[in-house]
């Protein structure tokens, strides 16, 4: 499996009927050994005191109220950590969802990186008497593009508003360990994908990969402050840790391999399509109309070419108008990402 998981990861020109079709048998095996399945806000235990929270959310039905990203916790001997911050008031629902299962204190929580629905619920971790952990990247950003951004995201939602920044307590480089003997839990950086700043939790012990939005279930792949070269690099790098499981940022979760290529896939063809317009002489516009994947639309629901911003995006990055050193940084004008400067869907509370 390990062979063909590589093989699956670098064949972008496979078949996209037959990939996607091997995907939903892959799917089906392993939610039928670990995953039962889900509705929005609810619970599963994934493996012995590592819980799941399924966050409301959808690429194609703006009805359905954003309900910020999935949460992961792990239950150690005598603490608990939990992979992402989430918004403030989700952050008090995932508190409430976790003293369900245990009534350990809450000591950590890992920023996989500085958007909001990923970090501005710090400050109710904080309150629990968690410390927050980042990587060096991501405390970066929230400490120089925080303030600006949680005052705009402030103006959409009440529990932005009524609440204060709380940026990273322990950054780290490469590699930070939490380990008690019962539980081992590693957050590591890959790489710039996502955001500068993004990292994963791999639990060893369970082959458990928690990715963040470097790795997602769905058309939720927002590329502003991504650098898509890397970004596929680090996907290639997931698969070294041979997971069983990925839990995403966004969307259910699922069996590893498939959905890693899937995503890789997503970046490399849209990377071959700019890069064959570009050498056509085609402007953005002809470049946008002629991508298709129609693989992509059975996977997520939604077309391909229909994600405008992020085919632009990969263009400036292949004509050189990107500095991907100041992504998602107040150096970068009109770049603040999700709550900030740019229009977004913000769900008001």
């Amino acid at each position: 499996m390990r062979a063909l998981s590589r093989w699956l990861a670098g064949c972008v020109a496979v078949s996209g009927c037959l990939l996607v079709a091997w995907v939903s048998r892959e799917t089906q095996a392993v939610q039928e050994k670990k995953i039962p399945a889900m509705q929005f806000n609810d619970v599963v235990e994934m493996a012995p005191g590592v819980f799941f929270r399924y966050s409301s959310i959808s690429a194609t039905d703006m009805s359905v109220p954003f309900g910020g990203c999935n949460n992961i916790w792990v239950v150690f001997k005598d603490y608990v950590a939990v992979i992402d911050a989430n918004f403030p008031k989700e952050a008090a629902d995932v508190v409430a969802a976790i003293r369900k299962t245990t009534d350990k204190p809450i000591r950590y929580v890992l920023d996989t990186h500085h958007h909001g629905d990923h970090a501005y619920g710090n400050t109710v971790w904080a309150r629990e008497g968690a410390k927050v952990v980042g990587h060096v990247n991501c405390s970066r950003l929230l400490e120089t593009n925080g303030p600006k951004q949680w005052e705009e995201a402030s103006k959409g939602r009440k529990d932005i508003a009524e609440n204060k920044l709380k940026t990273v307590d322990i950054p780290f480089d490469e590699k930070y360990v939490l380990d008690d003997g019962t539980q081992r839990l590693e957050f590591h950086f890959l790489g710039h994908a996502h955001t500068p700043g993004d990292a994963v939790a791999w639990l060893p012990k369970h082959r458990l990969l928690c990715t963040g939005d470097a790795c997602v279930n769905g058309a939720f792949n927002y590329m502003g402050h991504s650098n898509s070269a890397s970004w596929v690099r680090v996907l290639d790098r997931m698969l070294d840790f041979d997971p069983e499981v990925v839990l995403p940022g966004h969307g259910k979760p699922m069996a590893a391999r498939p959905l890693v290529g899937l995503q890789r896939r997503y970046f490399a063809e849209m990377r071959d399509l700019v890069k064959k317009g570009i050498d056509s002489n085609k402007t953005l516009e002809e470049i946008t109309a002629s991508c298709e994947m129609p693989w992509y639309r059975e996977w997520t629901g939604k077309d391909a070419a229909k994600i405008p911003e992020n085919i632009a995006h990969v263009h400036k990055e292949m004509l050189g108008k990107i500095d991907h050193k100041t992504l998602g940084s107040a150096a970068q004008p009109g770049a603040m990402g999700p709550y900030g400067t740019e229009p977004v869907r913000v769900v008001g509370r």
